[in-house]
């Protein structure tokens, strides 16, 4: 797994493509202070899709808390889709109301706008995000049709070996 995720535009499209970031220990503060039993729920394991990116003997999910408590530290991994695209797999049960529940207040707490930082990227710009601890996201953009003129974004995925530790469950993602 790794701690940091950096993006360099080179190029941006021609309109639309903001990045939203929050902070996913505000999330999880506001969740505390508002629905602590909707918080339990995301601090129990639940099924993330890999979507395809499957080591060899492991299933095509794996099972991990979307709020995660290690070293006096609160990690988290979420991506609704994935959760939601494990539940194609015959062996994993379908989401709970209550788990649907919690998920939809991360969602709203992720989406507002009081929490929410919007970025629009130019060409040269590099955004350094810390993966466990900031959720990002992306707008639609409008794309040009010149191949030399398309959005070019690359990312790179940087796991510096001083990182912040992480529990062993991430080794999974």
């Amino acid at each position: 797994s790794c701690d940091i995720v950096g993006l360099l535009c080179l190029r941006t499209a021609k309109s639309g493509g903001l990045s939203s970031l929050v902070s996913s220990t505000t999330i999880f503060n506001e969740m505390h202070r508002r629905r602590p039993d909707l918080l339990r729920v995301l601090m129990e394991p639940i099924e993330t899709d890999r979507r395809g990116e499957v080591p060899e003997g492991s299933k095509p999910y794996f099972t991990i808390p979307v709020f995660n408590y290690h070293d006096g530290l609160v990690s988290t991994i979420y991506q609704r889709q994935y959760i939601e695209s494990a539940r194609r797999f015959p062996d994993v049960a379908p989401l709970t109301p209550q788990q649907i529940e919690a998920l939809d207040l991360l969602d709203q707490l992720a989406n507002d706008p009081r929490l929410v930082l919007m970025m629009e990227f130019a060409p040269g710009d590099i955004q350094l995000v810390h993966n466990h601890t900031i959720l990002h996201d992306r707008t639609a953009f409008e794309d040009y049709d010149e191949p030399d003129r398309k959005r070019h974004l690359l990312r790179l995925w940087i796991a510096p070996e001083s990182g912040r530790p992480l529990p062993p469950v991430f080794a999974e993602r």
